[in-house]
């Protein structure tokens, strides 16, 4: 665009630095103006006015220029006054460079935010929601319970673990078919004659000795009262042994005891009996065989929990019984586990319904067609013969499955 049009105007230039001047005068000499420092800020009008070569923009108009010393003036907060303005006034054109100088600067925009004044407090305000901003931030700190929510899927591996117990539990339900070469009967190492009773506390290991009763021990009847070959206190185990032929009353346990790979060739009166008087003691009979028991073999006197397990029964009356006239009666626990019994046999367990014994059953294998498993009775403590009240399992005192029991001719 041409400017020679234009430039004959010399008393208009001279008239904006004049007017220039006085607003400078009143910017610093005005005592009603509350600040000199938008008198210098009028001084910065005059680098507006430097824009002299804005008047090529032919764009900018007075209001333009109005915006653009706002801009300019806004670098220093207050200085929107109306000095500031009059010097904008005063020179449209030139002005029109200033802004775009303004519009060169993206701050200046935001000067001209300031400009305005009290809209500058309510960018402030926008600044406050800025701070709302770091609110959201707070959102993010929602991101943090989501991972609050991975705690809880480590819970759920928690759950998992319960289902590996479940799995262990599945062992001891089964453990798979009843064993079919537990009648292997082991060989005798050596011979020992026995007089008197043997006592037993700790470990007493037999080392696979047959051990046969002498004098007071050298019956083999029922009668009842025979003193035994091996008597264990509480917390003995009894391990290694053969009882031979005559046994007496074999073994009895004064409390928790471990039977260990003891075999009966001929029993007695009883094979074994647990005696002892608390309801937490338990004699485990694991690993042997007992044959030729034309009553019980094993015996339970006193309270607490037989444990018979990995055992071979031959010809026998009954496998357990929890005594059904003792003067003095308890409940009564037995649990049987990979049993094989062979004819002749009788019932593998009587209880005492009435005194709320339990029989448990699991890998049974009968070498027979049929047979009993567990016959129910109702004792008492006057020494009278019980009667027996049922047969079979019933899932309160005799608790077993078919599947628990294996007939094998």
């Amino acid at each position: 665009m041409s400017l020679g049009p234009r430039r004959h105007a010399s008393s208009t230039v001279f008239s904006i630095l004049a007017v220039s001047i006085l607003a400078i005068g009143c910017a610093t000499g005005e005592p009603v103006e509350p600040s000199g420092a938008a008198g210098d800020n009028g001084n910065a009008g005059n680098g507006g006015a430097m824009g002299a070569a804005g008047v090529t923009g032919a764009a900018g108009t007075g209001t333009t220029g109005s915006g653009g010393n706002n801009a300019t003036a806004g670098t220093s907060g207050a200085a929107g006054s109306s000095p500031a303005g009059d010097a904008g006034t005063g020179g449209g054109a030139t002005g029109a460079a200033g802004a775009a100088a303004g519009r060169g600067g993206t701050t200046g925009a935001a000067g001209a935010t300031a400009g305005r004044g009290g809209t500058t407090g309510a960018a402030g305000a926008t600044a406050g929601r800025g701070g709302t901003t770091g609110t959201a931030g707070a959102a993010a700190g929602r991101g943090g319970t989501t991972g609050a929510g991975g705690a809880r899927g480590g819970t759920t591996g928690t759950g998992g673990a319960r289902g590996g117990t479940t799995g262990s539990a599945g062992n001891t339900g089964s453990g798979g078919a009843p064993s079919s070469n537990l009648c292997t009967w082991p060989t005798a190492n050596g011979s020992q004659s026995v007089s008197a009773t043997i006592n037993v506390s700790g470990t007493y290991d037999g080392g696979m000795k047959r051990f046969t009763g002498a004098g007071a021990l050298g019956s083999s009847g029922q009668n009842e009262g025979q003193p035994p070959m091996f008597q264990i206190s509480n917390g003995g185990t009894l391990q290694n042994v053969i009882l031979g032929n005559p046994a007496a009353d074999g073994v009895h346990c004064s409390g928790s005891c471990t039977l260990k790979n003891v075999w009966w060739e001929d029993v007695g009166e009883d094979a074994a009996t647990l005696q002892g008087s608390s309801s937490s003691q338990v004699m485990t009979i694991d690993t042997g065989g007992a044959k030729a028991a034309s009553d019980k073999i094993f015996q339970h006197n006193g309270p607490g929990t037989m444990i018979i397990k990995n055992f071979c029964a031959q010809d026998f009356g009954k496998l357990y019984r929890s005594c059904g006239n003792c003067s003095t009666q308890y409940t009564r626990h037995v649990e049987m586990d990979n049993i094989m019994a062979m004819p002749k046999l009788g019932p593998l367990a009587g209880i005492n319904a009435n005194y709320n014994d339990t029989a448990k059953f699991t890998r049974i294998l009968i070498r027979a067609s049929s047979g009993t498993i567990c016959d129910r009775y109702t004792g008492n403590s006057t020494g009278a013969e019980p009667p027996k009240i049922g047969t079979g399992a019933d899932g309160t005192n005799c608790i077993y499955s078919s599947s628990d029991i294996t007939f094998m001719p």
